[in-house]
């Protein structure tokens, strides 16, 4: 069965960058431009009406429909294309999503990921059930983790603890740290695809102030829709979520066995006192590799101290440490 579009200029030119790897020629005077995949044949007529022809052509078809929102009077009705109005009403949107994890934690590392969704996966992410990642628990979070990375394609940073408590002493805030990270790893994402989807971002700082901490980058990539409570509103943001999860939980475990220590997430009273136990024990600069000592909850520690000094603090918890077998250098 054919399945036919008719499109305004802009949208074929979308159609025809995404197939353009697999171009061919073709004898039809009244084709301009023809692609065949494995599973999908693409026609592109003069006439500006588009054909997907072969056994995926209805999802082909499908996926078109809901990234260009198209109707039977879609040309009417529709005069102009931005990525703002096509890429972030579907779900299950093809795009890269982009979004970080662990910047409110005191131990443990800051993982940024921005993870590519193909429409070719929807049916699995639909299968795994993450419409809001935030909402998986942490065990939950390393059984879908692992199904993610060995299917999606994704570029994963990791700002590990010295190294932000060195960019921090030298006078980069969070928010401008955070940027960096984002705009590294989408820029890392799209040197291994050979297309250019929409790049959406869970939002952290308004737009234009996210590109005032990247002035001093010679590259940076602008072309971004950012969204609150992004994780909820588009699976390509959820699996980055997911992903980056997964990479902070990782490291945080092997923290964990390498501090000899039973670390906490968040912050908080209990990572307080915690943290007094730790300075008492191995002295404040122990705490560098393993956390972020510019927040608060140093001073809240040291403060504990003082008041309690000579006290040997009580603190049991058991911190349930995870072996990646697969190697944690993968995530460095």
């Amino acid at each position: 069965m054919n399945f036919v579009m008719k499109l305004t200029k802009e949208e074929i030119l979308r159609i025809v960058k995404f197939y353009r790897d697999y171009a061919s020629d073709s004898k039809n005077e009244s084709v301009s431009f023809f692609a065949k995949t494995e599973f999908v044949a693409v026609t592109v007529y003069s006439s500006n009406k588009v054909m997907f022809q072969g056994e995926d052509a209805e999802a082909e078809y499908k996926m078109w429909v809901a990234m260009l929102h198209y109707s039977d009077d879609h040309i009417s009705k529709k005069t102009s294309t931005t990525i703002e109005k096509e890429t972030v009403q579907d779900y299950f949107l093809e795009s890269i999503g982009s979004d970080e994890v662990g910047t409110g934690d005191f131990f443990g590392p800051i993982t940024v990921c921005a993870a590519f969704l193909d429409y070719r996966n929807v049916e699995f992410i639909k299968g795994l059930g993450i419409d809001d990642s935030k909402k998986l628990t942490d065990e939950k979070i390393l059984v879908i983790g692992e199904q993610l990375i060995d299917r999606i394609t994704f570029s994963l940073l990791t700002l590990h603890n010295e190294k932000f408590n060195d960019l921090t002493e030298k006078g980069y805030n969070l928010n401008k740290l955070k940027a960096y990270l984002h705009n590294k790893a989408i820029l890392n994402l799209l040197e291994k695809l050979n297309t250019e989807p929409p790049v959406i971002m869970d939002q952290f700082a308004e737009k234009n102030l996210y590109f005032k901490y990247l002035k001093e980058e010679s590259n940076v990539y602008k072309d971004v829709v950012f969204k609150t409570k992004g994780e909820s509103k588009h699976a390509s943001i959820a699996i980055a979520s997911i992903i980056a999860r997964y990479a902070f939980l990782k490291h945080f475990d092997k923290m964990c066995v390498d501090s000899g220590y039973s670390l906490l997430k968040g912050a908080g009273k209990e990572v307080d006192v915690l943290t007094a136990n730790i300075i008492k024990d191995k002295g404040e600069l122990y705490l560098r590799k393993y956390a972020k000592v510019n927040f608060k909850t140093l001073d809240k520690a040291k403060s504990i101290l003082s008041d309690l000094w000579g006290i040997r603090l009580n603190y049991y918890d058991y911190c349930y440490i995870i072996t990646y077998e697969k190697g944690d250098d993968n995530f460095g």
